[in-house]
């Protein structure tokens, strides 16, 4: 990567037979002084991709796949990285024009007036042309200074954690893009969602009855009658085109199924334990 007047922030990835998309989320960090690989073993191209752009490459805890500590591996890329400011991409994703700008501006800053801002993201089409409507903009803390002291969290669905009485939270209007892959394999897709949230409920300890009827039912079934409630107020607001595809819907309502059978199984457990 050019490294003359680049955005001294240093980027995280993690990858695992990522050559499909690693080269386009490459390009749309362009411009950043460091980009971060930890790579969990791939056999693709993807470390030639990552050679390529110049990229440092750190390897993974655990070698294969899928990842069972994300924030282990997140970590991992934190304390390699060379740079105060960092920010955290996957590698089928990428950033948009709008949203490089906002973080040289901020990076190049001589102190920061915030350490940690919340980013919106978006999904797109795999062909980038369609930006899907949403029921409203969500925000992850994604960009932080690591003078903030920020650490990964959460062994899935991972987020940062710091002294929110000390650090003000920002945001930033630039947007990271999300691809869907309408062509998703539902079969692969299922292999995912299993073990994200097989690990989820492998690592909870029930409280008795109630705590089991908060995390087997009633919070799986609160999450499916917004979600269609979502989908029914894009539909009859936005065109068809605008929206995110209905096959990819019905894999997120698929989720909520998983993590009620995956709970119910770890309750059945304790309680058999008992």
């Amino acid at each position: 990567m050019e490294k003359n007047n680049c955005i001294p922030c240093s980027v995280g990835i993690l990858t695992y037979n990522s050559c499909k998309t690693l080269e386009r989320c490459l390009e749309s960090l362009r411009g950043f002084c460091e980009i971060v690989i930890a790579d969990g073993g791939s056999i693709d191209a993807t470390l030639d991709i990552a050679k390529k752009y110049d990229c440092t490459i750190i390897t993974q805890s655990r070698q294969g796949h899928p990842i069972d500590d994300f924030s282990l591996e997140r970590n991992r890329t934190l304390d390699a990285a060379a740079h105060d400011w960092f920010f955290y991409l996957d590698s089928d994703e990428m950033i948009s024009p709008e949203l490089k700008e906002e973080m040289r501006a901020i990076c190049q800053a001589k102190e920061p007036a915030v350490f940690i801002y919340n980013v919106p993201y978006q999904l797109v089409s795999e062909d980038l042309r369609v930006k899907y409507w949403s029921f409203k903009t969500y925000y992850q803390p994604r960009f932080f200074n690591k003078r903030s002291g920020a650490r990964f969290t959460r062994r899935v669905h991972e987020k940062i954690a710091f002294d929110e009485k000390k650090y003000a939270v920002g945001k930033v209007r630039g947007r990271w893009y999300v691809p869907l892959d309408v062509q998703l394999d539902f079969s692969v897709y299922r292999e995912k969602v299993q073990h994200r949230i097989g690990i989820m409920a492998s690592a909870w300890e029930p409280a008795g009855f109630s705590d089991f009827f908060k995390r087997a039912l009633r919070e799986p079934l609160k999450n499916t009658a917004k979600q269609l409630i979502r989908m029914t107020y894009l539909s009859l607001r936005y065109r068809r085109r605008e929206i995110v595809p209905l096959r990819y819907e019905i894999f997120r309502l698929y989720s909520q199924y998983v993590a009620m059978k995956k709970f119910t199984e770890r309750y059945v457990r304790y309680v058999r334990k008992k």
